[in-house]
């Protein structure tokens, strides 16, 4: 039997009223009295039945997408299709920066529990489960949570292809390079952790075990800290990068040619995303190409199925080599 908003007004020692004005976010209610009813709410996993009725109705026709920086090459692009594909489903899109702060993904998930958004399309790296209603409509992006649906690219399979590419132009000596530590030391692990599994597992087969590791704690997606830079320059015995990243790969092409080297002669050099353009190198990137237009199409497939099916389902969407002039 479900919980009622009686059972929440019962366990939290307050009125129906004031429950209700918590759930709505409407009238004054002291910050110890609302922390103490959202916190029975979560405890006895009420749903509203304003939420129930929307999960049908479909009355906002709001989807909200959660992401840590809008700014990032791939997330930007990545919105336009999304934005588009929900549209012909009759949705409007909610863009929500994160800046990467848990505190921001909690308000922001909360949208979706006060029945203001009809679904979240949620991208991050914080520990946000505890938080998450899974019996709402939620969609995650390159993160697994058990009962949610989730659209990943085919990480792993992009890792062995860029090991499979860099062995096959000749490369000896590699590097990965990647904001990914997070995966290691911490329980958050993402899908993006599997682009250096995928590498090191290829690299591995083909009897390449001395691969030099790189991982930095994630920052703001755009640069990598100097003391990447002083370890790559400190392996000058290093012809082939693997880098986590487009944004990543184009700052190591050019603080590798400012010491002089060439790229690709001296050094190959590819990323990850396949931007598509030439990122301020004068050159084009060799990638492993992700399809923003494709994963756009999966979750709007997903977020429709939600609302007809109420069934967790999961696609991983092919990557490709997107070949360049840095390899």
């Amino acid at each position: 039997m479900m919980a009622s908003i009686i059972d929440v007004a019962k366990k939290a020692g307050v009125g129906i009223a004031t429950v209700s004005r918590v759930i709505n976010d409407s009238g004054y209610v002291k910050k110890e009295t609302r922390e103490r009813v959202e916190s029975v709410i979560a405890e006895i996993g009420y749903v509203p039945n304003e939420i129930a009725r929307s999960m049908t109705l479909q009355k906002n026709n709001i989807v909200a997408f959660i992401l840590p920086n809008s700014t990032h090459l791939f997330f930007g692009e990545l919105l336009f299709f999304v934005e588009e594909e929900l549209f012909n489903y009759g949705y409007k899109m909610m863009v929500c920066n994160s800046s990467m702060k848990k505190e921001k993904d909690i308000a922001y998930i909360d949208l979706l529990k006060k029945n203001r958004v009809d679904s979240i399309i949620l991208l991050t790296n914080n520990d946000v489960e505890p938080y998450l209603d899974k019996r709402l409509p939620i969609v995650s992006f390159d993160r697994t949570f058990d009962g949610v649906s989730f659209v990943s690219s085919d990480n792993y399979t992009g890792g062995v292809m860029a090991a499979q590419h860099l062995i096959k132009k000749g490369c000896k000596k590699m590097m990965f390079i990647g904001d990914d530590a997070q995966g290691i030391h911490t329980n958050v692990q993402t899908e993006v952790s599997k682009r250096r599994i995928g590498f090191f597992d290829e690299l591995a087969k083909h009897g390449i075990t001395n691969i030099i590791n790189v991982e930095y704690p994630l920052g703001n997606y755009t640069y990598i800290p100097d003391y990447v830079h002083q370890i790559i320059h400190s392996h000058p015995e290093v012809d082939g990068i693997f880098c986590i990243s487009d944004a990543v790969a184009a700052e190591v092409v050019l603080n590798l040619e400012k010491r002089g080297l060439n790229v690709p002669k001296d050094v190959k050099v590819i990323g990850f995303d396949g931007a598509r353009s030439f990122l301020n190198l004068g050159k084009r990137l060799t990638s492993i190409g992700q399809s923003p237009k494709l994963i756009a199409a999966a979750i709007a497939e997903i977020i429709t199925n939600l609302y007809e099916n109420r069934t967790v389902k999961n696609i991983i969407v092919p990557v490709y080599l997107q070949e360049g002039d840095t390899t």
